[in-house]
């Protein structure tokens, strides 16, 4: 029988393997206060293309990524933007000066204008578990996208064991594609720092595969 080497496994940590030196600070959070009337619920591509008229070089960043504005509960087609709405970017802290320039310019989604208001960093956290809305890898189903999460893990050598929620679908410049939202818990600090700066599975862009910190798995069901 062939021995299973795989280190990362559906449920909760059996070990931890030693931890690889990793720049904290490599990567950021810039978060901007975002005014308007609405966005789509699935407006991660739409918000990529409104943000890379404004920075070219964007598509070009490896590390960049766009969060996504989430709606406050399921089964909305529109979110209604309040005082606390957030317009948030993953991006290396070398180009933190370059997305604070965004403050004050308009940007439209769907017709609807949007201003975008003052920016601050967020550095990334220390915290674990991790969260993120949708994670797509190409596969539909859950049982293939769990052995995708397996082997992305792998590769980047983090220890940790994940939590496949509901199924999502998002809209791309290749047509709808699908994907899950996810929880990595038990990661050491170091793994957690990693995932976040780098990401997983594919469409980071337009929101997919961004981990922010989280308490409680409820935000899988």
């Amino acid at each position: 029988m062939v021995k299973d080497t795989r280190r990362n496994k559906i449920g909760w940590l059996a070990y931890q393997a030693e931890s690889p030196t990793i720049d904290e600070g490599l990567v950021t959070d810039v978060q901007f206060e975002l005014s308007g009337h609405s966005i789509p619920v699935d407006n991660g591509y739409a918000l990529f293309q409104a943000l890379c008229e404004l920075m070219p070089w964007l598509p070009d960043e490896e590390l960049a990524g766009i969060h996504s504005v989430h709606a406050p509960e399921p089964g909305l087609t529109k979110i209604i933007l309040n005082r606390r709405a957030r317009l948030s970017i993953r991006i290396p802290r070398i180009r933190v000066q370059e997305i604070l320039a965004l403050s004050g310019q308009s940007i439209a989604i769907d017709g609807v204008p949007l201003l975008i208001g003052a920016g601050k960093m967020r550095p990334l956290t220390r915290h674990t578990p991790l969260f993120a809305h949708c994670v797509s890898t190409g596969s539909d189903d859950e049982t293939v996208f769990a052995a995708d999460i397996i082997r992305l893990l792998d590769e980047m050598e983090i220890d940790s064991r994940f939590i496949c929620g509901r199924r999502q679908s998002i809209r791309t410049a290749d047509g709808v594609a699908s994907g899950y939202s996810l929880m990595l818990h038990g990661l050491p600090v170091e793994h957690s720092i990693l995932v976040q700066q780098r990401g997983l599975g594919n469409y980071r862009k337009i929101g997919c595969g961004i981990f922010i910190p989280h308490k409680s798995i409820n935000a899988l069901t």
